[in-house]
């Protein structure tokens, strides 16, 4: 990862990005979390969520509990992570806290939603569920208790981190408005997704709508299709893989859309799901600061390892200081 600020050069980066912009329909909005962003919430009471983890394929259950410490914890047989990047581990194409396993979906909620939460898994990695972070706002719906003041945080000037193909733009809150932009962009060969780009504010409503969104499975051409008949028939035997729990899709076709992601002859649960993961990082980073990051974060190529490159290098106090953080 290699990381600058000048000005120009982000300029440039920035010019080269897809001219079609996306927006998501006004509808996509769930007005029962309609939540103060200024606050952070816990849970008043647990909840257990229940699935088939997805790394181990064994019955599994979450049990969702209130923050008990300064940071969020995840724990597995007696073993407890507070959430800071520094324990991550790049392991199978997801966000790894220490052995634990796909955390990306819980942080992103917590993220959109100012959730502090502690969460135990007796199986070390989280379920794939068939309508993604729904099952937890199941729990969380009527069951929230005010932390207190959730103060606005941005950085001080832009910087960028770039890999081979993919970056990471973060851009300061200069208007003071007190918002999260997203930024992102994907190619894929062919049609069904090709060259995407989608800019969206963050808030609970919006989120709280496309919190369904299910993972990708991309395959191409006739392998998709194999996976379709697979699913048909009841999906993998050592893999929880299913029609329900995942948008499959080739270079033409999705396979198994919802109509609930259906607008104007468009179907935008992939690119909801994106920003589910794009999302994650940014929640260590207010676990951090305690705080509420707001500004513009623009990426392409942006993987769950550059996350954790991303969110390690934000949380480094000393590393970062000379870029820097202000709250507004």
């Amino acid at each position: 990862m290699r990381i600058f600020t000048d000005a120009v050069q982000i300029k440039t980066l920035l010019e080269n990005r897809f001219t079609d912009v996306l927006r998501f329909p006004e509808h996509f909005s769930d007005e029962r979390f309609n939540l103060d962003t200024g606050r952070s919430y816990t849970v008043l009471r647990p909840f257990p969520v229940r699935g088939i983890s997805t790394l181990e394929n064994k019955p599994t259950t979450v049990l969702v509990l209130p923050s008990s410490g300064e940071y969020s914890r995840f724990s597995h047989l007696g073993s407890t992570h507070e959430l800071k990047p520094e324990f991550c581990i790049k392991g199978n194409h997801n966000i790894q806290l220490n052995e634990i396993k796909i955390v990306e979906h819980p942080i992103s909620l917590m993220s959109a939603f100012g959730l502090f939460l502690d969460f135990e898994l007796d199986q070390p990695s989280f379920p794939t569920f068939d309508f993604c972070n729904e099952v937890y706002l199941e729990g969380i719906r009527d069951n929230l208790l005010p932390l207190g003041e959730r103060p606005a945080f941005t950085v001080n000037r832009p910087f960028a981190a770039l890999w081979d193909k993919g970056y990471c733009v973060v851009e300061p809150d200069d208007r003071n408005s007190l918002a999260l932009t997203l930024d992102h962009q994907v190619s894929y060969p062919g049609s069904s997704v090709g060259n995407t780009r989608i800019v969206a504010e963050i808030d609970p409503p919006l989120y709280a709508y496309i919190a369904s969104a299910r993972t990708t499975a991309f395959r191409p051409g006739e392998e998709a299709e194999k996976f379709h008949q697979i699913g048909l028939a009841g999906g993998l035997k050592d893999y929880p893989f299913t029609l329900e729990n995942v948008i499959l899709l080739n270079e033409e076709r999705i396979f198994n859309p919802r109509e609930k992601f259906a607008h104007d002859g468009r179907n935008f649960e992939f690119i909801a799901h994106e920003l589910i993961d794009v999302l994650a990082w940014i929640r260590f980073v207010e676990e951090e600061y305690k705080g509420r990051f707001t500004g513009k974060v623009t990426t392409f190529l942006f993987d769950h390892h550059k996350q954790i490159d991303v969110s390690q290098f934000v949380c480094d106090r000393e590393t970062f200081s000379e870029i820097g953080i202000q709250y507004l």
